[in-house]
Protein backbone atom coordinates (compact mmCIF):
# COMPACT_ATOMS: atom_id res chain seq x y z
CA UNK A 1 0.00 0.00 0.00
CA UNK A 2 1.42 3.51 -0.82
CA UNK A 3 0.10 6.39 1.63
CA UNK A 4 -1.90 9.06 -0.80
CA UNK A 5 0.27 12.16 0.81
CA UNK A 6 3.94 11.30 1.63
CA UNK A 7 3.91 8.05 -0.54
CA UNK A 8 5.28 6.21 1.97
CA UNK A 9 5.31 2.09 0.96
CA UNK A 10 3.77 -0.16 3.47
CA UNK A 11 2.91 -3.74 3.54
CA UNK A 12 -0.40 -4.45 5.45
CA UNK A 13 -3.42 -2.63 4.75
CA UNK A 14 -3.77 0.02 7.75
CA UNK A 15 -6.64 3.15 8.84
CA UNK A 16 -3.24 5.44 9.07
CA UNK A 17 0.21 6.20 7.87
CA UNK A 18 2.51 4.41 9.73
CA UNK A 19 5.17 7.25 8.57
CA UNK A 20 2.80 10.51 8.79
CA UNK A 21 0.05 9.34 10.14
CA UNK A 22 -2.14 10.72 7.82
CA UNK A 23 -5.92 9.11 8.52
CA UNK A 24 -6.29 6.46 5.28
CA UNK A 25 -10.60 6.17 4.67
CA UNK A 26 -10.43 3.19 2.45
CA UNK A 27 -8.62 1.72 -0.22
CA UNK A 28 -10.44 1.59 -3.67
CA UNK A 29 -9.24 -0.70 -6.65
CA UNK A 30 -10.21 -1.90 -9.94
CA UNK A 31 -10.29 -1.63 -13.29
CA UNK A 32 -12.81 1.18 -15.20
CA UNK A 33 -12.87 0.39 -18.50
CA UNK A 34 -13.99 4.12 -20.76
CA UNK A 35 -13.83 5.35 -24.08
CA UNK A 36 -14.54 7.80 -25.88
CA UNK A 37 -14.22 8.35 -29.53
CA UNK A 38 -13.57 11.37 -31.55
CA UNK A 39 -14.04 10.69 -35.72
CA UNK A 40 -12.84 13.44 -38.11
CA UNK A 41 -14.76 12.38 -41.29
CA UNK A 42 -14.84 15.09 -44.62
CA UNK A 43 -15.22 18.19 -42.98
CA UNK A 44 -16.67 17.19 -39.40
CA UNK A 45 -14.92 16.22 -36.25
CA UNK A 46 -17.19 14.50 -33.83
CA UNK A 47 -16.93 13.18 -30.43
CA UNK A 48 -18.99 9.69 -29.25
CA UNK A 49 -19.31 8.22 -26.09
CA UNK A 50 -18.82 4.77 -26.96
CA UNK A 51 -17.98 2.74 -30.92
CA UNK A 52 -21.63 1.69 -30.53
CA UNK A 53 -22.55 5.13 -30.58
CA UNK A 54 -20.73 5.70 -33.85
CA UNK A 55 -23.19 5.57 -37.04
CA UNK A 56 -23.20 2.21 -38.78
CA UNK A 57 -21.50 2.56 -41.50
CA UNK A 58 -19.18 5.23 -39.67
CA UNK A 59 -18.44 2.55 -37.40
CA UNK A 60 -17.35 0.32 -39.75
CA UNK A 61 -15.17 1.70 -41.37
CA UNK A 62 -13.76 2.91 -37.63
CA UNK A 63 -13.77 -0.88 -36.85
CA UNK A 64 -11.38 -1.80 -40.39
CA UNK A 65 -9.09 0.86 -39.26
CA UNK A 66 -8.59 0.52 -36.38
CA UNK A 67 -8.20 -3.67 -36.46
CA UNK A 68 -5.12 -3.53 -37.94
CA UNK A 69 -1.01 -4.19 -36.58
CA UNK A 70 -1.07 -0.38 -36.47
CA UNK A 71 -3.93 0.07 -33.97
CA UNK A 72 -3.03 0.21 -30.30
CA UNK A 73 -4.64 1.09 -27.07
CA UNK A 74 -3.70 3.53 -24.40
CA UNK A 75 -4.11 2.45 -20.54
CA UNK A 76 -3.56 5.25 -17.73
CA UNK A 77 -3.03 2.85 -14.44
CA UNK A 78 -1.95 3.43 -10.76
CA UNK A 79 0.22 0.50 -9.50
CA UNK A 80 -2.79 -1.77 -8.55
CA UNK A 81 -4.51 -1.27 -12.00
CA UNK A 82 -1.04 -1.94 -13.70
CA UNK A 83 -1.11 -5.04 -11.39
CA UNK A 84 -4.73 -6.11 -12.44
CA UNK A 85 -4.20 -5.11 -16.10
CA UNK A 86 -0.61 -7.39 -16.47
CA UNK A 87 -3.00 -9.69 -15.25
CA UNK A 88 -5.78 -9.52 -17.60
CA UNK A 89 -3.21 -9.35 -20.73
CA UNK A 90 -1.58 -12.46 -19.92
CA UNK A 91 -4.45 -14.65 -19.31
CA UNK A 92 -5.96 -13.33 -22.99
CA UNK A 93 -2.05 -14.20 -24.38
CA UNK A 94 -2.47 -17.85 -22.68
CA UNK A 95 -5.79 -17.64 -23.93
CA UNK A 96 -4.41 -16.96 -27.58
CA UNK A 97 -1.66 -18.85 -27.91
CA UNK A 98 -3.69 -22.38 -26.69
CA UNK A 99 -6.15 -21.25 -29.51
CA UNK A 100 -3.02 -21.02 -32.06
CA UNK A 101 -1.61 -24.50 -30.92
CA UNK A 102 -5.37 -25.80 -31.59
CA UNK A 103 -4.76 -25.16 -35.37
CA UNK A 104 -3.24 -28.16 -37.06
CA UNK A 105 -0.61 -27.69 -38.84
CA UNK A 106 -1.92 -29.50 -41.90
CA UNK A 107 -4.90 -26.57 -42.61
CA UNK A 108 -3.85 -24.99 -45.42
CA UNK A 109 -7.19 -22.70 -45.65
CA UNK A 110 -5.63 -20.86 -41.85
CA UNK A 111 -2.07 -21.09 -42.57
CA UNK A 112 -1.07 -21.39 -46.15
CA UNK A 113 0.67 -24.37 -47.88
CA UNK A 114 4.64 -23.04 -46.99
CA UNK A 115 3.89 -20.42 -44.83
CA UNK A 116 1.99 -18.53 -47.92
CA UNK A 117 -1.29 -17.06 -47.82
CA UNK A 118 -3.31 -17.87 -50.61
CA UNK A 119 -3.30 -14.11 -51.60
CA UNK A 120 0.45 -14.36 -51.87
CA UNK A 121 -0.22 -18.04 -54.06
CA UNK A 122 -2.21 -16.12 -56.21
CA UNK A 123 -0.04 -13.52 -56.98
CA UNK A 124 2.73 -15.76 -57.57
CA UNK A 125 1.14 -17.47 -60.27
CA UNK A 126 -0.34 -14.75 -61.96
CA UNK A 127 3.18 -12.95 -62.14
CA UNK A 128 4.34 -16.85 -63.49
CA UNK A 129 1.03 -16.86 -66.18
CA UNK A 130 2.32 -12.91 -66.88
CA UNK A 131 5.97 -14.23 -67.88
CA UNK A 132 4.40 -17.36 -70.04
CA UNK A 133 2.52 -15.21 -71.93
CA UNK A 134 5.09 -12.47 -72.76
CA UNK A 135 7.80 -15.70 -73.52
CA UNK A 136 5.08 -17.10 -75.97
CA UNK A 137 4.76 -13.88 -77.87
CA UNK A 138 8.91 -13.30 -78.29
CA UNK A 139 9.09 -16.49 -79.66
CA UNK A 140 5.83 -16.30 -82.24
CA UNK A 141 7.17 -13.01 -83.40
CA UNK A 142 10.93 -14.53 -83.91
CA UNK A 143 10.51 -17.33 -85.51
Amino acid sequence: MVCPYCEFEFGSPASQCPECGIRIVRQVSGIIKTSTVMIGAGNQNRIYRSVQDVPEPLRQRLIDTTSSENSGMIVIADRAGKEQWTEVVAHRESHNRRQAAAIPEAAPSVRGIAGLSWASWAGILLFLAAVAMIAFVFQVFHR
